[in-house]
Order: C-alpha cells, then sequence, then structure tokens
C-alpha cells in the first residue's frame, strides 16, 4: 500500500504559520493536480472574500463561496484546489499554536467541517485583521517584539474563528460534557474503528449507557454514534482503495468483515458506487497515483 504523503510546514517556515492573500490567477491548477492527495501535519483556513473555489476533501467535493470562512484538519486527506473568480485568505498553521479551546471549537464536527457563512461586518474584521497580520510577516526584522505581535494578532484570528463555527448550543452548560464525550469517541473510533462497528462496543468504552452516548454525539456534532461509525468505515475503505491495490475482498478483510459480499453491499449503500467505480473515479482524477 502507498503511504499517505504527509506535507510538514517546518519545510515552509520557521514561525510555525503562514498566510497570504490569494487570487484565482494565482491559484496554479495544474501544480495543485500533481501535488496528489495528502495530509498536512498543519490547519489550513480559507476566507473567500469574492468568487468561490473548490477542493476535494476527504474524497467530496466542497466549494467555498464568497463572505465564507473554511479549514481543513490535519488528519483528512485533501488535493487540488481549482478556481476561476475567488480571492481572499490562506492561512497554514501549526497545531501546536491554537489553543484547546480554539481546536475544541474547529473539530466539533469529527469528520467533515463544512464552510461557514460570515456576516458582512464579520468579513471587514477578518479582512482588517488578516491585512495587518500579513504586512507584519513581511517584516524582515527577527526581533522578539514583531513575533509577539504576529502571534497576538494570529491568536485574535482563531479566536474570532472560533467564535464563528459555534453554534448557539455551545452556551449550554451540559454541551461541555457533550464536547468532551465526543473527542474521547474520536479517539477511540480511530484506534478501533476496524474490530468493533457496534454502538454499544463504543459505549462500553466510555463506561456510559448507548443513548447517552447517541444523545452526546446527536448534541455536540449533529449527528448519531452510528452515522460516525459508518462515516469512518466508508473513509477507511477509501483510503484503501485509493492508496492500495488491494482487491475488495482483501480490503474487506482488512476492515474486519467476514463477508466481503456484504461489504461491497454496505459500501455501495453508503456511497453510492460500487468500490471498484469508486477506485477508476477518483484514480482517473488523479493519476499520479494510478
Amino acid at each position: 500500500m502507498k503511504s499517505i504523503p504527509t506535507h510538514q510546514l517546518q519545510d515552509r517556515t520557521d514561525k510555525g504559520f503562514i498566510i497570504f492573500p490569494f487570487t484565482h490567477e494565482q491559484i496554479d491548477n495544474q501544480k495543485s493536480e500533481l501535488m496528489g492527495a495528502h495530509r498536512d501535519d498543519h490547519y489550513i483556513f480559507f476566507i473567500m472574500l469574492k468568487g468561490s473555489a473548490s477542493t476535494l476533501v476527504d474524497f467530496e467535493e466542497k466549494t467555498i463561496h464568497a463572505n465564507q470562512l473554511y479549514y481543513i484538519l490535519p488528519e483528512q486527506i485533501h488535493y487540488r484546489i481549482r478556481s476561476t473568480d475567488g480571492n481572499g485568505w490562506y492561512i497554514a498553521v501549526d497545531p501546536s499554536l491554537i489553543e484547546t479551546s480554539c481546536r475544541n471549537a474547529f473539530e466539533r464536527w469529527l469528520g467533515f467541517p463544512e464552510p461557514v457563512d460570515l456576516i458582512p461586518n464579520d468579513i471587514e474584521d477578518y479582512n482588517d485583521l488578516l491585512t495587518i497580520l500579513h504586512r507584519r510577516t513581511m517584516d524582515p526584522s527577527p526581533d522578539s517584539q514583531n513575533l509577539n505581535i504576529l502571534y497576538a494578532l494570529l491568536h485574535s484570528f482563531f479566536e474570532m474563528a472560533a467564535a464563528t463555527v459555534q453554534t448557539s448550543k455551545d452556551s449550554d452548560g451540559n454541551i461541555s460534557r457533550a464536547a468532551e464525550l465526543s473527542f474521547r469517541f474520536k479517539k477511540l473510533l480511530n484506534k478501533h474503528i476496524k474490530r468493533y462497528k457496534s454502538p454499544s462496543d463504543y459505549a462500553g468504552m466510555l463506561h456510559i449507557s448507548e443513548p447517552y452516548l447517541n444523545e452526546s454525539l446527536n448534541k455536540y456534532t449533529g449527528s448519531s454514534v452510528s452515522f460516525w461509525i459508518k462515516y469512518k468505515i466508508v473513509m477507511e475503505a477509501k483510503q484503501l482503495l485509493y492508496f492500495s491495490n488491494l482487491n475488495v475482498k482483501q480490503i474487506a478483510n482488512d476492515l474486519g468483515f467476514e463477508n466481503h459480499s456484504y461489504f461491497s453491499r454496505f459500501f455501495a449503500k453508503e456511497t453510492g458506487m460500487t468500490a471498484l467505480e469508486f477506485r477508476k473515479s477518483f484514480r482517473n482524477s488523479n493519476p499520479v497515483l494510478s
């Protein structure tokens, strides 16, 4: 199996973050395609000021429109950015620079953050803040005072972005318990999905009842335990189909399915295409790994 490339932010900067304004003319589609599907060891944020752009994240098309915030988590697989009329801001940042409370807000969906609409005042505030941050970043002065200013501005951006993605439910005193369970569930799911595929399995690991786990996930993520288990299985299957030459039976075995026919039916039901149709479709759209 081909390993999934992980791009290191430290190969591009020693500050821990990169920021630049982009226009559609600057997006080199061909170069983006040739980078191939990969993960980053850092967060990527987009603020779209005008037009739109699209990218493929976890094998799903994501389109970012004007006046929207979007971000890609470190563990997400993505490739190619396309735009014919978009312009806005791009920020890549090491997770260590983001406070835990902000990271919790960004990771609340467990699997697939969606573009978030911004109101006009927020757009203006984001643009003003990022303009100052970018200008300060371009200052060649290496002194510690300038770096402190940079990180203070960057922190302000994270706080603003975290506030943007919060929902009104976050003011509920019970949401913190739901958040804690959601993050613990996510870690267990990532570790045990090939062996355990039942909601009751994860409720048992967390020492809570299955209904309570389901209620907590629905409250914090908007989706049930079963949804996230199916989502994780499909993502693991897509990665194996894309990055390996294993046949469907071998992939089913790798994912813990005793019956490969059942796995094939499951995959087709969840994705709307057969496993081999998925492999052909996504490899044809990214010939680097064919």
